[in-house]
């Protein structure tokens, strides 16, 4: 069922179509998002100026995936030979992995001890062979896990509904919250253009509008829903997990779940994205100390604090990376283009006058 869901999305048949739809999707969905700490402090805080700015995010969204789609070889070849875009890389990754970590921390908190242990330990391991592996483990993880995590979050959202409306278009015009929609999604789109560019190389060009689309739609729908029913419950807006706050009982199991494979196929990209940008370090000691173990360590930070404070940060460093990665090459290639056209008329004039 769930495999079907993510193809009348995707509206394609490749695998590898599917496959590039599920890692975008996976890649945002995080704990932040799942928890809906992040749709409280870029979206749903500012009453009903929060319904254009989700919908700004989709357009935002969709042009974003289908630029990174297009232009993945540059990214590559930039992020290869820029150390400036590396470091910047990096730094945004090891935040959002510790969000990740402590998120999955946080949610585990009420099991038995010995449990908490061994699914920590479980995912370590996965994360390092993500590592050391690449993409191949990716793809089959988020393969498995996003499908579940979509179903079950909407069917989630949907039962937390209810029909008061009074609550929905509160609030004044905040001009200022279009800023922190660009932020929000500059947040979740630096960290995954590196992704989202190696998963590109087989996509045709009808494809990759299809997939930049279906999970930027996707991404608004569950935006909508869940901004929705925390605008209904804005007494939850102080708490550090607002929909987890909202449900009690097996719900709240079931969340706690989506939860988890949220947060891990978020962490598993942004694993993948950080290995990925240290290929030259052939030490599997320090590739796994900085892919692992350093987000790992920082995660005692606390998943509050981290989204709170270092989010915003992230999102201003992901400007920059943005602009590294993307508009220098370019700029630089219009420019290219430009040089090129301008010797070449030269050249022809130079021709004409001997004759």
């Amino acid at each position: 069922m769930s495999n079907f869901f993510a193809r009348c999305i995707c509206k394609a048949t490749s695998n590898k179509c599917l496959m590039t739809f599920m890692v975008i999707v996976g890649t945002v969905i995080g704990s932040g998002f799942l928890s809906g700490k992040e749709i409280v402090v870029f979206f749903s805080r500012f009453g009903k100026m929060s319904y254009f700015c989700i919908f700004l995010a989709f357009l935002l969204f969709w042009g974003l995936f289908y630029f990174f789609l297009k232009y993945a070889g540059g990214t590559l070849n930039r992020l290869a030979s820029s150390k400036y875009a590396k470091v910047l890389n990096f730094l945004i990754c090891l935040i959002l992995s510790a969000a990740m970590f402590a998120g999955i921390i946080d949610l585990l908190s009420s099991l038995w001890f010995p449990i908490q242990i061994s699914i920590i330990f479980i995912m370590l391991l996965i994360c390092s062979r993500i590592a050391l592996k690449g993409a191949s483990v990716l793809e089959k993880l988020n393969l498995f896990l996003v499908p579940i995590m979509i179903v079950f979050l909407i069917i989630n959202l949907i039962s937390l509904l209810s029909l008061k409306t009074s609550s929905l278009f509160v609030g004044g015009y905040y001009p200022y919250s279009i800023f922190f929609c660009v932020l929000y999604v500059i947040l979740n789109t630096s960290n995954s253009a590196i992704v989202i560019s190696n998963f590109s190389k087989e996509l045709t060009q009808k494809q990759k509008v299809q997939v930049s689309f279906s999970a930027a739609l996707a991404l608004f729908i569950i935006l909508l829903f869940a901004n929705i029913v925390l605008l209904q419950n804005s007494f939850a807006f102080g708490q550090e997990m607002p929909l987890l706050y909202l449900v009690k009982g097996v719900q709240k199991i079931l969340m706690s779940i989506i939860m988890l494979i949220g947060c891990s196929t978020t962490l598993f990209s942004l694993v993948y994205t950080i290995s990925s940008s240290l290929r030259g370090v052939h030490n599997k000691f320090f590739l796994l100390f900085f892919s692992v173990g350093l987000p790992f360590a920082l995660s005692f930070l606390g998943f509050g604090l981290i989204v709170s404070y270092c989010y915003p940060l992230t999102s201003v460093l992901g400007i920059f990376l943005l602009c590294d990665l993307f508009c220098i090459p370019f700029f630089k290639k219009v420019y290219k283009g430009i040089h090129s056209t301008r010797k070449n008329t030269k050249q022809e004039d130079t021709g004409h006058d001997k004759v």
